[in-house]
């Protein structure tokens, strides 16, 4: 898979500057999920017997199974960036957060750009319409799509429990 690059605030081997929530840096989103780590501050992300905090945002049409087989972009979180993110990053602030605990998030797919040959036989982007330009490509179907830039690695979470996030925290 290709992978889109852009620069990063380093000083030396530490990432510099605040959260941004809504433009998640692709090369730290791909190195989080791939480890598991918190998004924030890249160190291990909080796990228990019930599994990796993961957090979404609310959604009313949440399937029968409830979250099981939901795919997500977002990196699991430790508990103290958990509780910073569900006060301060402006989507899970409007949607309301769930926060879910999941033994299995296992490596799905990746978001991206699909590329075709244009006509000067040089590459050019295809345009979608709606949600189809953030629908996950599947890894199994990477063989199909040659032209992918990806930006974002993708996680299907299996075995999951919703949990209260203000239950989790006294407890740390």
């Amino acid at each position: 898979m290709l992978w889109a690059r852009c620069s990063q605030s380093r000083y030396g081997n530490e990432i510099t500057g605040r959260p941004r929530w809504r433009e998640v840096h692709p090369s730290r989103q791909r190195e989080c999920m791939e480890e598991l780590r918190c998004q924030v501050c890249v160190q291990q992300s909080s796990r228990t017997a019930l599994g990796y905090l993961f957090l979404a945002a609310q959604q009313t049409d949440v399937p029968a199974d409830g979250w099981e087989g939901h795919l997500t972009a977002q990196p699991p979180l430790c508990l103290e960036h958990a509780k910073a993110a569900v006060e301060q990053c402006g989507h899970l602030v409007r949607a309301g957060a769930v926060t879910l605990r999941v033994r299995v998030p296992r490596l799905y797919g990746v978001i991206g750009t699909l590329y075709r040959t244009g006509p000067d036989g040089e590459p050019e982007p295809v345009e979608f319409d709606g949600e189809s330009a953030t629908t996950p490509l599947p890894y199994k179907q990477r063989q199909l799509t040659p032209w992918f830039l990806a930006s974002q690695l993708v996680r299907e979470l299996r075995g999951v429990t919703v949990v209260d996030l203000d239950d989790l925290v006294p407890a740390a």
